[in-house]
């Protein structure tokens, strides 16, 4: 698909900016570079910063380049947060060779993208629910059907205008044209979910360092998507308040000595609480670290169910499967089964030739996620395109499955 280049995507995330660099060899995929810098001028999704987040996109994409040793020729970035919203849309057209063909399902997905979207938001996504050809529902690949009517539902999955447009500012500052927005929990859902879970139905949760993305399959087709306001940022930040050290050192103190789950703490542990500026560090018993860490993600999870309120547990027969930077945390996968009443796992991205070792934590799974969907989406139609074009008609032509 990408010969004489390769495909970047980055992953901008509320702590962390994650570049990778794709190039297909032998007809595989390949990761040959990786970039990551922390996150600066991003709160919760957005861009509050331009110049700052300018900087560390560029400097994830600087390393990722070096590292790689090939000039991409295609750029695709994520988003996520809250303002990510779904509805549903229909279309109608008529066969008029009595036959299904592509031309027709372009045309029809098209007429369902056909709905009222309010001025302040942009389509992201165009999800086939099902297709219809005269009365025969449920239909997933209608080309080659005979009928004389075709109709599709889609889901449309939206993000406001002015976050996309702001994302869209830090890339053109650096000289890059994007040719592709992806919604970060479409692109962890496919680095980590198997065609079985989809098809049974499962939910992805995406714990990120601002929000939590939720995604939703069922019969193998996405059928929710969402995301609460809530990640590992604020799990830090309670951390800091209620330990009275800095934001640095409460980050530290949850990735190597975190538990979200008080019985798994002995009453004899006890951990060394560095002070903010002179002031001398404190030892105290590990339990209020494990208490103050599980009220924070059981006050997540009762979010999360209530966002899944319409799906009843027989139609998540999988169960739910756990990714981002921390879902690692001993006693998550207790909580999550106590609360959503769903068996769950943490959810690792596909192994990928080159820096197999390198991306394989559910930390990297957005960027996997991104790679994979544009190199087996895009990649070739994208290629084949006049580079004259203006960003926003490519974006726009993207945006259309």
């Amino acid at each position: 698909m990408v010969r004489d280049g390769g495909i970047l995507v980055v992953d901008v995330g509320t702590t962390k900016i994650c570049a990778l660099i794709g190039e297909e060899r032998d007809g595989k995929l390949w990761v040959t570079g990786m970039g990551v810098s922390p996150a600066l001028g991003l709160k919760r999704g957005g861009v509050v910063n331009i110049e700052e987040a300018t900087q560390s996109i560029k400097n994830a994409v600087e390393r990722a380049k070096t590292q790689a040793k090939v000039m991409p020729n295609l750029v695709f970035t994520s988003i996520a947060g809250s303002h990510i919203k779904i509805q549903s849309g229909m279309g109608v057209v008529a066969l008029r060779e009595k036959e299904v063909t592509p031309q027709d399902v372009e045309e029809v997905l098209n007429s369902a993208q056909l709905v009222d979207i309010s001025q302040d938001k942009i389509l992201l996504h165009v999800i086939p629910q099902e297709f219809v050809v005269d009365q025969t529902k449920g239909i997933t690949q209608p080309v080659g059907m005979t009928g004389i009517r075709l109709e599709a539902h889609v889901l449309l999955i939206t993000a406001q205008r002015s976050h996309v447009q702001n994302l869209l500012r830090c890339f053109e500052n650096i000289g890059y044209e994007v040719d592709g927005v992806i919604f970060q929990g479409l692109a962890s859902a496919e680095a980590v979910l198997t065609p079985e879970e989809k098809d049974l139905g499962v939910l992805l949760i995406d714990f990120g360092g601002g929000t939590s993305d939720l995604v939703v399959y069922k019969d193998g087709v996405l059928r929710f998507a969402g995301s609460v306001p809530v990640g590992g940022e604020l799990l830090t930040g309670d951390l800091a308040v209620c330990l009275r050290t800095t934001k640095a050192e409460a980050e530290r103190l949850k990735i190597e000595k975190g538990v979200c789950l008080r019985e798994l703490v002995g009453e004899e542990e006890f951990i060394e609480v560095p002070g903010i500026g002179n002031r001398p560090s404190r030892s105290i018993n590990k339990k209020i670290l494990a208490e103050i860490l599980e009220e924070r993600v059981r006050e997540l999870l009762v979010l999360i169910d209530a966002e899944i309120k319409n799906f009843p547990k027989t139609y998540l027969t999988s169960g739910v499967v756990l990714t981002g930077g921390s879902v690692l945390l001993p006693g998550l996968i207790y909580l999550c089964d106590q609360i959503l009443d769903l068996p769950a796992r943490i959810g690792y991205p596909e192994r990928l030739s080159g820096l197999t070792e390198e991306i394989y934590h559910p930390r990297y799974s957005t960027a996997v996620g991104m790679l994979l969907y544009a190199y087996q989406n895009y990649a070739q139609s994208m290629q084949k395109r006049s580079k004259k074009e203006g960003w926003w008609r490519k974006l726009k032509q993207f945006l259309k499955i």
